[in-house]
């Protein structure tokens, strides 16, 4: 899936990235607001891992999002 639609349906994703890093507090989720680069360096930082581990981790939590089924 392409980030423009994680970060245009934020609110819905950042339960799902909660999941994963449960270290991320959802203030902080607000803060990032969807922007990936924020996202993967919150990640790197939290869990003191290098920019390319924090760069893989959120690539293959992107790859297994599904599109947010909208209501009728």
């Amino acid at each position: 899936m392409d980030w423009e639609r994680i970060a245009g349906n934020w609110q819905h994703y950042k339960r799902s990235v909660r999941q994963r890093w449960g270290r991320i507090t959802e203030e902080e989720l607000d803060l990032i607001g969807g922007r990936r680069a924020q996202l993967a360096a919150h990640i790197q930082e939290l869990y003191g891992i290098s920019r390319d581990a924090a760069q893989m981790q959120l690539e293959s939590w992107q790859g297994v999002q599904r599109d947010v089924q909208t209501e009728a």
